[in-house]
Parts: C-alpha cells; structure tokens; sequence
C-alpha cells in the first residue's frame, strides 16, 4: 500500500510538472483569476510582457495589478458565461510601454462544471499590428506611385506631339 502510494505522487508530481511547463512555455501570457479576482496564477510570458514578476502579481486583485480600463474591460465579463474576447485592446504595462493585445476570457471549471474562477490569456500583437500598418503604408505609396507614373504618361504623350510638331 506504501509503495503503491509513492507511486501515485511520483506520477502527480510527473504530471504537475509536465502542466507547469506547458504553461510556462506557451508563448501567450496567462493569468488565472480566483472568484474574489485575486491573481491565482501568472506565467513567465506574462513577467516579460507586463514587466512584473510573478512574485509580485501573485495574491493581488486584478484592479491593483492592471490600469483601470482593462480591469473593467474584464470585470464586464463577470455575469456572463462562456468565453469572451477583447481584440486589439491597447494595454499599458507597468514599465510605461503601449502593447496591443488580442484577450481571451473563459471561465475556470472544476470536474464538477462549478466556477472556482477565470483564465485570462493575453497575446502581445503589437509587432504584428506595426508591420500590418507598415504594410497598408507601403500599399498607399506603391498606389500613388502607379497614379504618378500614369499621370505622367498621359501627359507626356501630347507634349512629345506637340514637340514634334513644333519645328515644323
């Protein structure tokens, strides 16, 4: 019965372990919320992209950790069941910097299909978005210089005439 015993905690704590690395090293922050909104969990994703350590967010309410707009962005969420996102929702860390973060919000169930609190995953998007308007950006000026070059031709067209013409 020992023995048996030890096993089975070996295998949890395989298994915990195996669960924390996976969330430590997906490339998307996660936070865990409890029912009274206390920062349950906070993985090293989150760390890097709001420059706070997990030491620091851990026990603390969602309003002491996060700006006002994004914790009622999220407390807005409370009632209703289901997950819910936030897209291109600008976020200010605590070191000051803009990111814009796409947020999922979905409810954290126990075996039992009962709330015991929210998981809050945020994507950091601001590169992408800068390279999207880097994109639309080159677009416009790649438009405008074809309207230039057509513009130019159609003109050019009756003065090379009108220049031929001339001498005679």
């Amino acid at each position: 019965l020992y023995t048996r015993l030890e096993e089975k905690i070996s295998e949890f704590e395989r298994l915990k372990e195996f669960n924390e690395n996976i969330v430590e090293s997906i490339n998307v922050g996660i936070l865990a919320l409890d029912l009274d909104d206390r920062v349950e969990s906070w993985n090293a994703q989150m760390e890097a992209m709001y420059a706070l350590s997990r030491g620091e967010a851990l026990g603390q309410t969602l309003r002491d950790v996060f700006p006002p707009d994004f914790a009622d962005a999220i407390e807005s969420f409370r009632s209703e069941t289901g997950v819910h996102h936030l897209y291109k929702f600008p976020l200010t860390t605590r070191a000051g910097e803009q990111r814009t973060t796409n947020i999922a919000i979905a409810p954290l169930m126990s075996r039992d299909f009962v709330a015991v609190g929210r998981i809050i995953l945020v994507d950091d998007i601001t590169e992408r978005v800068s390279l999207e308007a880097q994109l639309a950006q080159s677009d416009k000026l790649s438009s405008i210089g074809l309207l230039a070059a057509g513009v130019a031709h159609e003109i050019n067209t009756p003065l090379a005439v009108i220049s031929s013409y001339a001498p005679m």
